[in-house]
């Protein structure tokens, strides 16, 4: 048996038993795969995983934003995202000891909302109150990252601090796109600024609409490629923006964790490096930026999640041999498919579980580096 048909079966064995699908067999696995198996079974901490509550939705929806607004649906019938022991339930069937619940919807899909400066920050704060109310409720099973209102920088900084000193959050969730604020902007200087302060991470999620177009001649994305290839276009292309401003510089703990493995960046980073040099030497122009070079080695500093919606360890082995196994967090993406969470979480497991690596770093991924940046002990 292959090393990926043992992963499968053996993750599909578990999922069966667990969910009572089919019994328990007699397991003739050597040494090496029971090994194997048992990654399967490792406590884990998903550290980039939704959740929300309709209540948001009401307020966007009633403040202004697009009615029906365009998550209603996917809340209503994705129950994982909205009902906390139906999450719980999620968890213990996949050995998740704790997740780390990152808000949606983000509030700049409400325009009508975002650019109000108070409306904004009223939803933030009824998002953030919730998510903080379902953490008080299991506190040892979840925790909670603040949306946060980036209007302008007075009330995304006052949200961030309230979240975290006065709803014990572990930190805020802003989004990257070409509609959104460029993460380079004067206002994230000062998040990151006070993230850094506060020490406490940030998570970064892409957020470009379906509305913005693949061509000029269109007037939407069409085949859902805003969502499938866009979003890591973007996620990359704030990297490259946060980086050449020379944020690491300026910030060396900041915590920045970027989403799906760590987007384009450690596939191509050496074409890009490449790129870089050959433009400079031919055409005599330096990158407008202060860092030092080589640039690519100051993307090292991200951390980046598992969360590649698939079996990818592959994909996995390539972010773990970039970023270092130190800095890649188990996440799952959970539960924003068709099976509320499964997928995405018995994928994430997998990948983890078969990537070419040391059961110590195994072990780091799935849980040690949560641990260490949540200072659980």
């Amino acid at each position: 048996m292959n090393r990926r048909n043992f992963l499968k079966n053996a993750w599909l064995s578990a999922a069966g038993i667990l969910l009572g699908k089919w019994p328990i067999r007699q397991a003739h696995a050597s040494q090496n795969e029971q090994s194997e198996a048992n990654d399967l079974k490792t406590e884990k901490i998903d550290f980039y995983c939704h959740f929300s509550t309709m209540k948001i939705i009401d307020y966007l929806e009633a403040a202004g934003g697009p009615k029906p607004h365009v998550f209603r649906r996917l809340f209503a019938n994705t129950p994982t995202l909205i009902d906390s022991d139906k999450r719980l339930r999620l968890m213990d069937d996949f050995s998740v000891t704790r997740s780390v619940l990152v808000p949606l919807p983000w509030l700049e899909t409400a325009p009508a909302v975002h650019i109000d400066s108070q409306k904004c920050l009223k939803a933030a704060q009824i998002l953030n109150n919730e998510m903080a109310r379902i953490v008080s409720k299991h506190p040892d099973r979840f925790s909670a990252v603040a949306v946060l209102p980036a209007t302008n920088a007075q009330i995304m900084l006052a949200e961030l601090n309230r979240a975290v000193k006065e709803l014990n959050m572990v930190g805020g969730m802003f989004v990257v796109g070409p509609t959104v604020k460029r993460p380079d902007h004067p206002d994230y200087e000062q998040l990151y600024a006070e993230a850094a302060k506060l020490d406490v991470p940030l998570w970064i999620h892409p957020s470009r609409p379906p509305i913005y177009p693949d061509y000029i001649d269109e007037s939407v994305s069409k085949f859902q490629v805003w969502q499938t290839l866009t979003w890591l276009e973007d996620s990359s292309t704030a990297m490259v923006r946060i980086v050449f401003a020379g944020v690491f510089d300026r910030y060396p703990d900041l915590k920045l964790i970027i989403h799906h493995a760590g987007a384009l960046i450690p596939l191509y980073a050496q074409r890009m490096q490449y790129g870089w040099d050959y433009f400079e030497q031919n055409t005599g122009k330096n990158q407008p930026t202060t860092i030092s070079k080589p640039y690519i080695e100051h993307f090292k500093k991200f951390y980046c999640d598992t969360a590649t919606q698939g079996n990818q360890p592959k994909l996995l082995e390539i972010a773990s041999d970039f970023f270092g196994s130190e800095r890649v967090l188990f996440g799952t993406d959970a539960p924003m498919e068709a099976t509320a969470g499964r997928a995405f979480t018995g994928d994430a497991i997998a990948s983890v579980a078969g990537m070419n690596t040391s059961k110590a770093n195994r072990q780091a991924i799935f849980r040690d580096n949560a641990q260490r940046i949540l200072r659980l002990g």
